[in-house]
């Protein structure tokens, strides 16, 4: 059986690719030009979110033996915009009726099944689909926190050439979470061979977090020990930091929207899926440490 991964060459749907061809499973991309897929060690179809014509490939692709080889899991990475439920429920339903088993989903620790927030929203209709087809089809939204690895992405270029980290937050203590744990969750998912209740959030809606709870300050400390240099992190307004995310690509609401999200991690947002008792059964905790990923990595911002 295969796994199709929407999104492209994305950090996580890489490393989900490798862990399964690791597992001798099948693995097909979806992709609008197949650019970074692993130079070629993966197979790839035509695959956009903003063109509908193009849903149907993965299930009408042929192997080399000219055998067309099921598709019983999909990874969902949803397209940017507020409202992708156009896009997405489409793709979605098609699958059901290609006999997808299983839908594995990365949403946010903040995105609450239903909700009005973009992943929110595809968790709701994943639940939905999956109470309507009860032990046919499953799914599972990874719910994570923060991305340890965006100091290796969005922070790259502060720290390697400026030494800083730039945020909005003073203070705000988060549970970063690795991609490489991330990783391990969805291929975990894919690969578990029982039935994932939708009502049952522990399994269907893990909220993930990382082994540190810690601030901006304090990874900016973790940086100068291992760098050898000081680091420091400096503070922007909100609108500097919607600046930032607009100078990537996102629309502005997206951008808006992410900054607010963030802006809630002063509040506690992300402090409290560690600390409160509320979470402790969806809670799900990786094992790369912030310490650790960037000891791993500190080759990257080395001047």
């Amino acid at each position: 059986m295969t796994t199709f991964i929407t999104g492209g060459a994305s950090q996580i749907g890489l490393g989900l690719a490798r862990l399964l061809l690791q597992a001798n499973r099948s693995v097909l991309f979806g992709s609008r030009a197949g650019r970074g897929i692993d130079g070629g060690k993966f197979t790839w179809v035509p695959f956009d979110w903003n063109d509908p014509s193009t849903y149907a490939n993965a299930f009408n692709h042929r192997a080399q033996d000219d055998i067309v080889k099921p598709i019983e899991s999909v990874y969902v990475l949803s397209p940017n915009g507020m409202n992708p439920l156009p896009q997405v429920t489409p793709f979605i339903d098609l699958a059901v009726q290609k006999g997808v088993k299983r839908f594995v989903l990365i949403s946010g620790a903040d995105a609450f099944k239903g909700g009005e927030d973009s992943m929110g929203a595809v968790h709701g209709y994943l639940g939905k689909v999956a109470l309507e087809s009860r032990g046919l089809v499953d799914y599972v939204a990874l719910r994570a926190t923060w991305f340890t690895d965006n100091l290796a992405r969005g922070q790259y270029l502060n720290i390697k050439e400026r030494d800083e980290i730039v945020t909005p937050l003073p203070t705000a203590r988060v549970p970063f979470i690795a991609v490489q744990d991330i990783t391990q969750a969805a291929f975990d998912a894919i690969v578990y061979e029982g039935y994932i209740d939708p009502e049952d959030e522990a399994q269907s809606g893990p909220i993930l977090v990382g082994p540190d709870l810690i601030s901006y300050d304090e990874v900016a400390q973790i940086l100068t020990t291992a760098l050898g240099r000081p680091i420091k992190h400096r503070i922007i307004s909100r609108d500097e930091s919607v600046a930032i995310y607009t100078a990537y690509g996102l629309p502005k609401e997206v951008a808006e929207a992410l900054v607010d999200i963030e802006l809630a991690l002063e509040k506690g947002s992300a402090e409290k899926l560690v600390t409160d008792k509320e979470f402790d059964g969806v809670r799900k905790v990786g094992k790369v440490g912030v310490k650790e990923y960037v000891e791993k990595n500190k080759g990257l911002w080395v001047k």
